[in-house]
């Protein structure tokens, strides 16, 4: 099994490792796999930056929040345009898909969610505001006086916001050191 990675920074993209599994070994976090040096090519990136992955599964949001925290990873979080241009071009450059496969097709959970009532969209389960000017699917992003909490995921290479229920379908998403 073979997992890509890489670092982004606000300068451009940088490819830092591929993951490789082996027989017998397993690396449980994100900072394993660089300490341990299982990266194919030297890892770190001196400019700083995010290290984003999509695992190859599809769960709900909270077992996708779960899921980033075991192997050292949280959800991703997108707080400003530049954040957004370089996820965007990560997913474009993803390398998991087969020919027939379309990326806007491909929704994926990121952080932002409003399940503090009132409190209006907060990344994964902290306290931290969302800031960004989302672009919302139907162009109207959701009212903070809804009774239900929803969660967010992305359309892939749209980048457009869509609201749903946080244990509605699994879906893919995006994980984020």
């Amino acid at each position: 099994m073979q997992i890509s990675n890489i670092f982004v920074s606000s300068i451009g993209i940088t490819l830092v490792c591929l993951i490789v599994s082996t027989h017998g070994y397993r690396a449980t976090t994100a900072r394993e796999m660089i300490t341990q040096n299982l990266c194919v090519c030297p890892c770190g990136n001196p400019r700083g930056g995010k290290l984003y992955t999509t695992p190859n599964l599809r769960l709900n949001w909270f077992d996708a929040v779960s899921y980033c925290s075991s192997i050292g990873m949280s959800i991703a979080t997108i707080k400003d345009t530049n954040e957004r241009q370089l996820l965007q071009l990560y997913l474009d450059g993803d390398r998991r898909l087969t020919r027939s496969q379309k990326r806007s097709k491909i929704p994926y959970w990121i952080g932002a969610n409003s399940l503090i009532a009132g409190q209006g969209l907060r990344w994964g389960l902290t306290d931290k505001e969302v800031k960004e000017s989302a672009e919302w699917a139907d162009g109207v992003a959701p009212a903070n006086n809804r009774v239900e909490p929803f969660c967010v995921y992305i359309q892939g290479s749209t980048m457009s916001w869509v609201a749903t229920s946080c244990d509605d379908e699994p879906r893919q998403f995006i994980c984020e050191y």
